[in-house]
């Protein structure tokens, strides 16, 4: 779920920075181009440092951005810093542009409705309050204001407050109906005793691999454990739950996502897709999963015991693109590695 939480939030950031890069041009046109400048008459005497700052950050984000798909204390950083640097330009520009009756008001929504996204309603309780703080300062320092001035300085406040009220409402529910759509198909392609991706995954994992690639460079592997019944006969099937479970944690923590996905096949079946053909890079793993395997000892009532598994490796050396073929290939070999002594 995390995984997919931070590409959701990655994405959010993207369009963000790409709305910093438009106002940005935008405020350039406004504050520099004759024709329009001179019609707005906003003060110019530093927006100057307010360009040079504002191109310095947001260079330095993109760059960060670039960055932050493979590192989330980056991302991380990146969502706090681009908050405050909203708020910091936004303020700047509101003060050069007219202050209470700026008619860059409105980029303040922007700003409330960011800090929703990532904390909800404390985000836009925290922006509004900060916000509402910034603007009545402001109106402090301008006084004498008119009765207009007064008015269009009221109106900005509560929409403010009523924009971030209804903003962290809509927000926070589209979230939770996120997570709630995130755990229903997580249920249905997991398997909830060991973790892995559950048969049907599998059947579809390997159907689209097959079906995307005009180069088909996969291997199967399907595992079995050696005497699963008799462990389950002498010690239960508590504790043959607690074998599949240790079995699930040692293949999710040693075959990486990037090479492969590992699966419950059924019972006390597993497999595991390697995006590979590369003998080389697949047998380490596997040679980890043994190692982890020996170094493993469950107890129960009935004394302590080991387990051992059996691999049928299939290389898809000769691109060989029917699903079923390819499972039974594997399967063949899976039942060689039984019939020669397991293990």
């Amino acid at each position: 779920m995390k995984d997919t939480f931070l590409l959701t939030d990655f994405v959010t950031e993207q369009i963000f920075s790409i709305v910093r890069w438009i106002f940005l041009v935008v405020s350039c046109v406004v504050f520099y181009y004759p024709p329009i400048a001179s019609i707005v008459n906003f003060e110019l005497h530093t927006f100057n440092y307010l360009l040079i700052f504002g191109f310095t950050y947001m260079s330095i984000a993109q760059i960060a951005l670039w960055l932050a798909p493979g590192n989330h204390t980056i991302f991380s950083l990146l969502m706090k810093t681009g908050i405050l640097f909203d708020y910091i330009a936004l303020i700047w520009l509101l003060c050069l542009t007219g202050g209470v009756t700026s008619p860059l008001f409105p980029i303040s929504y922007l700003l409330i409705i960011h800090s929703t996204i990532y904390w909800k309603f404390l985000g836009a309780a925290l922006s509004c309050t900060v916000m509402v703080i910034s603007y009545c300062i402001m109106f402090w320092i301008s006084l004498p204001l008119s009765n207009f001035s007064i008015v269009i300085f009221l109106l900005n406040s509560i929409f403010m407050i009523v924009i971030g009220f209804f903003g962290a409402l809509i927000v926070n529910r589209e979230r939770h109906h996120q997570k709630l759509q995130y755990v229903y198909k997580d249920l249905v392609v997991r398997d909830y005793l060991t973790g892995l991706y559950n048969h049907r995954h599998f059947q579809e994992s390997l159907k689209n691999s097959l079906s995307n690639s005009s180069k088909i460079e996969m291997s199967v592997v399907l595992a079995d454990i050696d005497n699963f019944k008799m462990i389950n006969d002498q010690h239960g099937h508590v504790v043959g739950d607690k074998v599949l479970k240790k079995i699930g944690e040692i293949l999710k923590n040693t075959i990486p996502p990037s090479l492969g996905s590992s699966f419950r096949y059924g019972g006390e079946e597993f497999a595991i897709l390697f995006h590979t053909t590369d003998k080389e890079k697949i047998i380490p793993f596997l040679e980890q999963v043994y190692k982890e395997l020996r170094e493993v000892e469950f107890t129960s009532e009935n004394g302590t015991f080991s387990i051992t598994m059996s691999f049928g490796l299939f290389i898809n050396q000769h691109g060989i693109s029917n699903q079923v073929d390819l499972v039974r290939r594997a399967d063949k070999l899976l039942y060689k590695a039984k019939h020669n002594g397991k293990n």
